[in-house]
């Protein structure tokens, strides 16, 4: 088909199809398939793509996988979040985005974050200044929540996560005393004392002390903290893991306090 009036048309009609069955994001599959359902020659759809990129009516996001824009008139484009999930699955909104999400802080990131499982790919061409995927081993890869944004539902850190992302990444979450601003934002009694504490005895020790430290801050009895108490640790162990080593020595929780 060298006509790029008719091109442009079969495209149309493969976005139409596409938006009435709640596409914002779809596959090269799902464009081949709403040809089909549109009575377009599936044989067109590579060249309809081509020419509807190059109009701005859809972006590609990675190889074989496409958004609409607002200029196609059929759908809105998608949010943030819905990008970020449809580049990199399985993931999930984290650290500074989801500590916004969760009206932990007042400052809003430039960068959706999120976390992936490090035996997962990144797409190549992804905007470093948009998007920033962290990896994680598998076995740090949990304390995840479903949530709707707009249309969409994609997955977001729970509270209790996001704020231990914080303690071991600070420079993620804009830096240590946004972290701990976030922890005085949501106090000892917004958080979910058990699963807070189960949480951080899934990550490195020295999680435990940093937490423990922070909620007796925050006035929680040091005896519903035991567990974390208990954790064996070896020599004193930095606060914040982004400043100096210099500090008062707490020796309750083996922590430099170095803020």
């Amino acid at each position: 088909m060298d006509n790029p009036q008719k091109k442009t048309l079969v495209g149309l009609e493969i976005l139409r199809v596409l938006a009435s069955d709640g596409y914002r994001i779809f596959t090269y599959e799902d464009a081949i398939a709403a040809a089909g359902a549109a009575g377009v020659n599936e044989k067109y759809t590579p060249e309809a793509l081509t020419i509807l990129k190059k109009n701005g009516w859809i972006e590609s996001l990675k190889k074989g996988v496409y958004a609409f824009r607002s200029k196609s008139g059929f759908s809105t484009p998608p949010h943030e979040f819905e990008v970020a999930q449809a580049l990199v699955f399985p993931s999930a909104i984290s650290h500074w985005t989801a500590m916004h999400f969760h009206h932990l802080t007042q400052q809003t990131p430039n960068i959706i974050y999120s976390i992936a499982p490090k035996n997962i790919s990144l797409p190549r061409k992804v905007s470093k200044d948009k998007y920033r995927f962290i990896r994680v081993g598998l076995e740090y890869f949990f304390g995840f929540e479903k949530v709707w944004i707009e249309e969409a539902q994609v997955q977001v850190t729970d509270i209790e996560r996001t704020l231990l992302d914080g303690l071991r990444q600070p420079q993620y979450c804009g830096n240590f005393e946004e972290v701990l601003h976030a922890f005085k934002m949501c106090g000892s009694n917004g958080l979910d004392l058990k699963k807070i504490i189960r949480y951080a005895l899934r990550f490195e020790k020295v999680i435990s002390k940093r937490l423990g430290y922070i909620l007796e801050q925050l006035d929680v009895p040091l005896d519903e903290l035991r567990t974390l108490l208990e954790v064996p640790t070896t020599g004193y162990k930095v606060l914040n893991p982004s400043g100096s080593k210099k500090g008062r020595c707490n020796k309750t929780w083996m922590i430099v306090e170095n803020i």
